[in-house]
């Protein structure tokens, strides 16, 4: 058994920031826990092999969704990154800090601290980037944002389109607007996937003062006299107690996070007790508020070459070489080729869709992405603060059982408004000048499907998770919050949340540069009592 100053649970987006962070002092002893393996595999850094990392279960926990009864009761894959840097290791690359209004919304919830001119600081000090105005961005830190290394000649299309319907084009949705059609930022340098490991864990790994655990499974919590004072995980099959002199941290993410206070007796007391668990803290709210993005899409032939058809062993092996090369070409490719957010309707008060754009068509099920095999392109939408709210539960008292995911993703009928006027607005773009020339013909939602019924049936049929959860440990200021806004876990001294479970609503984004800060965030105020204590 051995005593750290910091155990980080978890080492997705969050917590390899949080490891970073909390070992640049070599006095301070950090351990950080991965259940999952290392990021060596090649699928996770080749940015093109995303459809070999989700629904991979050596990289992904591969979780599944009860049926959804809003979309005829289908089964979702709720990815999950299972490998150093977390889902960062295993998404689709995009970064999106997120609206303005987003954390100024945090903050008038009750959470001080967390308005944007709060964050913004924090997000500078992650990011290493040539992209914006050095007002809204960073130069110096450890992740690598960047432009696409190669974009598809329709993806200029898209941008040329949206702007005849009226959008205007922003040159960084990461900077003082977030409004408008824009070229995606991706985590890449030189065409490589960029991810939260390989942007703070790499540059750490080395100090003799942080140990990176891969392979650990953390079992519960241990809580004594109120206090948690460390962990109890199982590695090649045999038990072992790490203990905390200062804090536990856990960063397990929106499915894991909830999912371990639950095991260790924090969460709601009726469903801990019918699975046998001795309720430590009864806080109803962990594991509820569970908030997902809801995808539809607008899918045409074309008839121009798109990566549907790069697809073949010969065309994958040339372009893998040309990567290796240059970190150019289609293997450099995620989904967006085009971003845009934009609202749903002229009278919202601001954007209130995200719209994608991708040189290829594909499916989603609970086996994950299955492409489509002819030249095509799709739009994806989203409404970007959903009102529909999910929950995470347990479903044995075995830590390796995987959770219980309920969310009807579109029972808010607010939302299935959004997804239909973003599919609208997908086809007015497929109508312009712009496109004109290269659409063959829109297959789905298909010609047949014109008015709203017959386009919310293709959104409840064909609707697909944004691998977006967050919200299920919110914070907030009321006891019925699972974190204060210092991220302390109510009423448990020496814990903490930091991931993106804490959000008490959703950002208008892609959330994975939402759970860096938060990590960042959470290293500060750590830090910050620190020094404090340390004075004292």
């Amino acid at each position: 058994m051995e005593t750290w100053d910091y155990i980080v649970v978890g080492a997705g987006s969050a917590g390899c920031v949080l490891a970073n962070r909390l070992s640049a002092d070599p006095a301070t002893r950090v351990l950080l826990i991965e259940a999952g393996p290392a990021d060596r595999s090649p699928y996770i850094h080749v940015p093109a092999a995303i459809i070999r990392c989700v629904g991979n279960p050596a990289l992904d926990w591969c979780l599944l969704a009860e049926p959804d009864p809003s979309r005829y009761g289908k089964v979702d894959l709720w990815p999950a990154g299972r490998t150093l840097g977390g889902s960062s290791s295993i998404n689709g690359m995009l970064f999106v800090r997120g609206a303005h209004a987003d954390y100024d919304g945090w903050a008038a919830l009750g959470n001080p601290g967390w308005a944007w001119d709060d964050v913004l600081p924090l997000f500078r000090r992650l990011e290493n980037s040539e992209l914006g105005d050095d007002a809204w961005r960073g130069r110096e830190g450890g992740l690598n944002v960047s432009r696409l290394r190669t974009t598809h000649p329709l993806g200029r299309v898209f941008v040329a389109a949206a702007r005849e319907c009226g959008l205007a084009y922003n040159p960084d949705y990461n900077g003082a607007t977030q409004e408008g059609v824009a070229e995606p930022q991706v985590t890449q340098k030189d065409g490589w996937r960029w991810s939260s490991a390989r942007a703070f864990l790499r540059p750490a790994q080395r100090r003799p003062n942080l140990r990176i655990e891969t392979g650990s499974v953390c079992e519960s919590l241990l809580i004594e006299s109120g206090r948690c004072t460390g962990i109890r995980v199982r590695r090649n099959g045999v038990a072992v107690v790490h203990r905390a002199r200062g804090e536990v941290i856990v960063s397990s993410g929106a499915l894991g996070s909830p999912k371990l206070l639950m095991l260790s007796g924090i969460g709601p007391a009726a469903a801990l007790q019918a699975l046998g668990i001795p309720v430590v803290r009864e806080l109803a709210g962990v594991g509820a508020n569970l908030q997902e993005h809801c995808n539809s899409l607008v899918c045409a032939d074309v008839n121009v070459r798109t990566y549907n058809v790069e697809t073949s062993v010969p065309r994958m092996a040339r372009h893998l070489g040309h990567w290796l090369l240059t970190g150019r070409g289609p293997a450099s490719s995620p989904y967006p080729h085009g971003v845009a957010f934009l609202r749903s309707r002229p009278e919202e008060p601001r954007p209130d869709l995200q719209m994608l754009f991708g040189p290829f068509a594909f499916d989603f099920d609970e086996r994950g992405i299955i492409p489509y095999t002819k030249p095509a392109m799709s739009f994806v939408v989203n409404a970007c603060h959903p009102e529909a709210r999910g929950r995470v539960r347990l479903r044995s008292a075995d830590p390796l059982a995987p959770p219980v995911i309920e969310h009807a993703l579109l029972e808010s009928e607010q939302d299935l408004r959004r997804q239909v006027a973003g599919c609208r607005i997908a086809r007015r773009l497929l109508q312009t000048a712009a496109f004109r020339p290269y659409v063959e013909r829109e297959f789905l939602p298909g010609p047949e499907r014109q008015d709203d019924a017959a386009l919310a049936e293709h959104v409840r049929r064909t609707s697909f998770l944004g691998y977006h959860p967050v919200g299920s440990c919110r914070m907030g200021p009321d006891e019925a919050a699972v974190v204060t806004p210092e991220l302390r876990v109510r009423g448990i001294a020496g814990l903490r949340v930091a991931d993106a479970s804490i959000m008490p609503r959703q950002v208008a984004a892609n959330t994975n540069a939402a759970a860096m800060m938060i990590g960042e965030k959470g290293a500060e105020l750590l830090l910050a009592e620190r020094r404090q204590s340390r004075a004292a």
